[in-house]
């Protein structure tokens, strides 16, 4: 499968790590870094990639570091990427996110969430994942106009709500594991062994 035309995948990949004690991106699994997994899986699928990130990690991609006036956390980095996309690509209306640290993200997540052109948030059976999201940059751009920047740090999931965005289920919740610490890696090693 080839790339959808203007298809733009962002990998969040400018968080501080805490949990997991060491930069999430380079952590190897199964011999490959984390972030060298997303890029393979989607190279074909998305006609632009780009790292929110402070650093390319040797990769060669672009970055796109988040804006200092921008609050923090997850949705600091959608609010950032959302105003420079458009000064960076005027052919892009709007990007999926996922982040670093999943190693099983759908191969169709880029396809699906975009596929009507509205924001769009993964979800499981059980439960919404908001780092996998498609944003169409004029409906962040807008929600973020209207942020007070005296308030705290805001939720992705007040950032779905604020840009209406519709659900797109996946039936396997393993897709959407994140590794955030040590534990994690291990039990998503013990997944990949058993044959994810």
């Amino acid at each position: 499968m080839t790339s959808s035309a203007g298809a733009c995948l962002v990998i969040l990949a400018g968080g501080e790590s805490r949990r997991m004690g060491t930069d999430k991106a380079v952590i190897e699994f199964h011999g490959e870094r984390l972030i060298d997994i997303l890029i393979r899986r989607f190279s074909t699928k998305a006609e632009h990639i780009f790292l929110s990130a402070k650093q390319e990690y040797g990769t060669g991609l672009p970055i796109i570091p988040d804006d200092p006036d921008a609050p923090g956390g997850p949705v600091g980095a959608i609010f950032t990427v959302s105003a420079k996309l458009l000064e960076m690509r005027t052919d892009v209306a709007g990007f999926v996110t996922v982040p670093v640290d999943a190693p099983f993200a759908p191969e169709d997540l880029i396809q699906r969430l975009s596929a009507d052109g509205r924001c769009a948030v993964a979800q499981d059976p059980e439960r919404m994942h908001p780092t996998f999201a498609y944003w169409r940059c004029d409906v962040v751009n807008a929600v973020r106009a209207t942020h007070d920047h005296g308030d705290r740090s805001p939720s992705l999931q007040w950032l779905v709500r604020q840009c209406a965005s519709e659900s797109v289920t996946w039936t396997d919740p393993a897709r959407f594991i994140n590794v955030n610490r040590p534990e994690d890696l291990a039990a998503a090693m013990a997944i990949k062994k058993a044959g994810a």
